[in-house]
């Protein structure tokens, strides 16, 4: 009997081991979109070419295209993980945008929840923009 407690304990201290290392999991989609353009002022141009930011509504100035659509998704893989944080879905989101050469992303929105095949995630939507002239 107590080899069997001894044996559950270590199988259980080795899956608490090997699933402590990695703790999220993050996955996107994107697609490219026709390239339309807004009218608004160009201060914000200029502070957005250095560094990507998002916007949950739209863009405070400047006059872009659309780049394409992006979606991503931060999981955390065990239970003993703190919940994904929407600046973790921000940082994916900047991260897939800056690959797709943008300088913004508008209309950024979130989901969290649990799923079945993990213990807690954030989803994040938006469109990646790129200044023009």
């Amino acid at each position: 009997m107590l080899l069997k407690q001894l044996g559950l304990l270590i199988i259980v201290a080795g899956m608490a081991t090997a699933t402590g290392c990695a703790t999220y999991r993050t996955s996107s989609d994107s697609s490219p979109a026709r390239p339309s353009t807004v009218n608004a002022a160009p201060s914000a141009r200029s502070v957005m070419r250095e560094e990507v930011r998002v916007y949950e509504g739209d863009l405070p100035g400047g006059k872009y295209e659309k780049v394409g659509y992006l979606q991503v998704s931060v999981k955390k893989l065990t239970l003993f993980h703190k919940d994904p944080t929407k600046e973790q879905a921000n940082a994916a989101l900047i991260g897939k945008a800056r690959g797709m050469g943008a300088d913004a992303v508008i209309h950024a929105t979130y989901k969290s929840g649990i799923g079945l095949t993990t213990w807690g995630y954030i989803n994040a939507t938006g469109t990646a923009v790129r200044f023009v002239d």
